[in-house]
């Protein structure tokens, strides 16, 4: 019998269940159902865990990308700058609001978005800039928020792994001028489907309040003030939300334990090579992930395949959005244009990393490596 070992899944105890059961219930015996007293709770706790002011509970991470350009007034004739190493939604959100995403490539390293390539790709139509921590891998914000400082760029993170993550200290979430946070069920911590933005800008806090809520103004909720969407998370949701966030200290220590011993067992394969954090970060691990070598003995794809049939789930992360079929059908982008990205899109794999991964199953997924890379 093949050992199956997932690439990702939600971890909850067993107490865990018993307290969400518990405030569910309570919430379906009040009436309440849709965001009320326990989006509130869970928005409070969550500003106060990321250190910022203000927590804005929506349905989605793209919800709540999408609602920051819209209360940035960010539209049509403007640029916003994006890493094509992502998932398409990041860029998509330009899309939705008329802007137009204009893509940087990738530091060879780190994996995270070029500052460098942000730098060259301003035009007099950018407005803003989306950084990804790209696998809870801390961006190099100093630099980046110094190139937006001096062009007068907006500067937003793209948290959807980065719950937890540390830029030399200070909590990713609260270094630019906003923030989106995703808690889909793969993500480290999950209200099942969810997001987040956390700033420290009252009034682009209530705008997107407003906005969740189909433009209806805080202080007349009869009053629709602008178009809006229905992008409110349940109570439901965040009754699931609160207990995971009591657990995201452990769930963090557990994630940089397994990929401690990552670092150290798969340091003896010469042709992976993992994503480096830099010095003075603290990644949240929300994955794991390597790159094949050019020189290697085998491909990515050999690889994860040969995974595959030992019970090893992996996960190409993303194909670079520039390469996208919508996007090189509707601005002509093709491949050379961003030669780290692409490279990226074709070398890398993302390793089984979840909370509650074991010390055993994550053996079996080294020697599984190990063993491919003698037969190979």
């Amino acid at each position: 019998m093949v050992r199956m070992i997932p690439f990702s899944r939600p971890c909850f105890s067993d107490e865990d269940l018993d307290e969400i059961t518990s405030r569910i219930r309570d919430v379906l015996r009040s009436g309440w159902l849709t965001s009320g007293p326990i989006v509130d709770e869970f928005e409070e706790k969550f500003a106060e865990f990321v250190g910022t002011e203000y927590a804005v509970a929506l349905n989605s991470c793209t919800a709540a990308l999408h609602s920051i350009l819209l209360a940035l007034g960010i539209g049509k004739g403007d640029e916003v700058i994006v890493p094509s190493n992502t998932f398409v939604a990041t860029a998509n959100a330009a899309l939705y609001v008329g802007a137009k995403p204009v893509f940087a490539d990738s530091d060879p390293e780190t994996f995270n978005v070029s500052p460098t390539d942000i730098e060259r790709k301003i035009s007099e139509t950018t407005r803003a800039v989306i950084v990804v921590h790209l696998g809870g891998n801390p961006c190099d914000m100093n630099e980046i928020s110094e190139i937006c400082e001096e062009n007068g760029l907006i500067l937003i993170e793209d948290c959807a792994h980065a719950h937890g993550a540390k830029y030399k200290g200070r909590s990713c979430g609260m270094l630019g001028n906003v923030a989106a946070f995703s808690f889909y069920p793969t993500k480290i911590m999950t209200t099942g489907e969810g997001g987040m933005i956390t700033t420290n800008n009252k009034e682009l806090a209530e705008k997107i309040r407003s906005i969740r809520n189909h433009g209806r103004a805080s202080y007349g909720p009869s009053e629709n003030v602008d178009l809006g969407f229905n992008f409110r998370m349940s109570d439901i949701n965040a009754c699931v939300g609160l207990t995971q966030l009591k657990r995201l200290p452990e769930y963090l220590k557990n994630r940089n334990a397994l990929a401690k011993v990552y670092d150290e067992k798969l340091s003896e394969i010469s042709w992976l090579t993992p994503q480096k954090v830099d010095e003075g970060n603290f990644s949240s691990h929300y994955v794991y992930i390597v790159k094949v070598q050019k020189d290697s003995p085998i491909t990515r794809d050999r690889l994860m395949s040969q995974l595959q049939e030992k019970g090893v789930g992996t996960s190409i992360l993303y194909n670079p959005v520039h390469l996208q079929p919508l996007y090189v059908r509707k601005f002509g982008f093709h491949r050379g244009l961003l030669p780290i990205a692409e490279e990226l899109g074709e070398e890398t794999l993302a390793l089984p990393m979840y909370s509650d991964m074991l010390f055993d199953d994550q053996d079996y997924v080294v020697n599984s490596i190990k063993q491919f890379s003698e037969e190979s």
